[in-house]
């Protein structure tokens, strides 16, 4: 199988985000590559809800826009470091999940916070799980937290999300974009239109 460049992952994004609706409640990435350059992209979802990033090479999640109304936050096995923009991209945040990724010191957990809505947090499988007393300081940082284990039960999984979403990033979408790139819709793919609420398998 050709190896995907950058490029065309990005033009892959692009081309999935101008075809879904604004208010689009849930979008589930899980497993695949997402590009800096693709985070911004996410402004347009101004009603999500949702958003499952898990497993996604992510090392920064600098140039994420707010999203005032996304609740629930996966980002699970990436390589992230530095949460600071969290706050103030999503206020309201009540589900997070930052389990898996290089989080070495308590005080990097600091802007966490002032999510006033914050409800469950997970953290497990980072270094700073390891140091003495954890689970005690976790209690007394986040008193607000009742919840400090996520399962992918939080990200709710409805029977109509099976159609075939993982094929607009897919090699085949991407070849076809980049051979057909003057003839318009190169990402018409499976069925007759990408549902409402988006799963990459």
């Amino acid at each position: 199988m050709p190896v995907t460049s950058l490029a065309h992952k990005e033009v892959a994004y692009s081309n999935l985000f101008s075809k879904l609706n604004p208010q689009t409640p849930k979008m589930v990435f899980d497993g695949k590559q997402v590009p800096p350059s693709v985070l911004p992209g996410f402004a347009k979802f101004q009603g999500m809800e949702k958003l499952s990033l898990i497993d996604c090479n992510l090392w920064s999640l600098e140039g994420m826009p707010r999203l005032p109304n996304l609740r629930v936050l996966m980002l699970g096995d990436n390589h992230l470091e530095d949460l600071s923009v969290i706050p103030a991209c999503f206020p309201n945040l009540e589900k997070l999940s930052i389990v898996g990724n290089k989080l070495g010191h308590r005080d990097e957990l600091e802007p966490l916070t002032r999510l006033p809505k914050l409800r469950a947090l997970d953290v497990e499988g980072n270094d700073l799980c390891e140091i003495r007393g954890h689970d005690r300081w976790m209690v007394d940082t986040f008193p607000r937290v009742k919840q400090f284990i996520i399962t992918a039960y939080d990200v709710d999984s409805d029977e109509d999300d099976n159609d075939d979403i993982s094929w607009f990033l897919s090699d085949e979408a991407m070849d076809a974009d980049n051979e057909e790139e003057d003839e318009g819709d190169a990402f018409e793919g499976p069925g007759e239109s990408v549902p409402e609420v988006i799963t990459i398998d």
